[in-house]
């Protein structure tokens, strides 16, 4: 398998201290996020003081970690990704994409439903039955970020844009094939004459 599944607490704890300095645009975006119960006091005690917040965080969530959830969901999602990984990889192939020979997948139950770290990591929310059942879409679309990062990048693209273009792989290519439900985000550009472009190109 090229994608590595795992679950770290500490990397939970990066997650959710890292949204901190995200939180205003989540809200301010109207951006669909979920946070532990704590998580907006603790916010709203400690938005100028994020030390105070990562300890005040990190405290709580050792009270409510529940090492074996996670691994419950880590199993069915490894599963279901497995089905499908091989052939998805291969429609990427057809675009020339650098495809790395490991990616790293760690399970959250929190922040956006997917979030990808530029050369390897994808963070895959599966908080509830809706993120395990879209969570090969998740993937998919993360890893499409990551081998588009240096393209859109070079270009200077901005955020609605390379959305448009992540959605346009699920819609313009044959990994319409395997998600046949996707929805175009609305925040997106949709743009086929530069999607075109762009895979004509890489």
């Amino acid at each position: 398998m090229k994608v590595t599944f795992l679950i770290s607490k500490t990397k939970e704890k990066e997650k959710l201290l890292n949204i901190h300095s995200e939180y205003q645009w989540f809200i301010d975006n109207d951006f669909p996020i979920i946070l532990p119960n704590f998580y907006t006091k603790l916010y709203e005690q400690n938005k100028k003081n994020k030390v105070q917040f990562a300890k005040d965080m990190s405290r709580n969530l050792d009270k409510i970690y529940n090492q074996r959830f996670y691994q419950r969901n880590l199993k069915q999602i490894k599963t279901n990704w497995q089905r499908v990984e091989q052939k998805i990889f291969n429609i990427l192939n057809n675009f020339n994409l650098k495809i790395k020979n490991k990616y790293f997948c760690y399970i959250s139950l929190y922040g956006p439903q997917g979030q990808f770290k530029y050369p390897n990591l994808i963070n895959l929310r599966v908080n509830n039955t809706k993120d395990i059942k879209e969570a090969n879409e998740t993937i998919a679309h993360e890893l499409i970020h990551l081998l588009i990062y240096n393209k859109v990048k070079k270009i200077n693209l901005n955020y609605k844009q390379i959305e448009g273009l992540v959605d346009l792989f699920f819609t313009e290519t044959d990994l319409k094939i395997f998600f046949l439900d996707y929805q175009m985000q609305n925040i997106a550009e949709h743009n086929k004459n530069l999607f075109r472009k762009i895979v004509s190109n890489l």
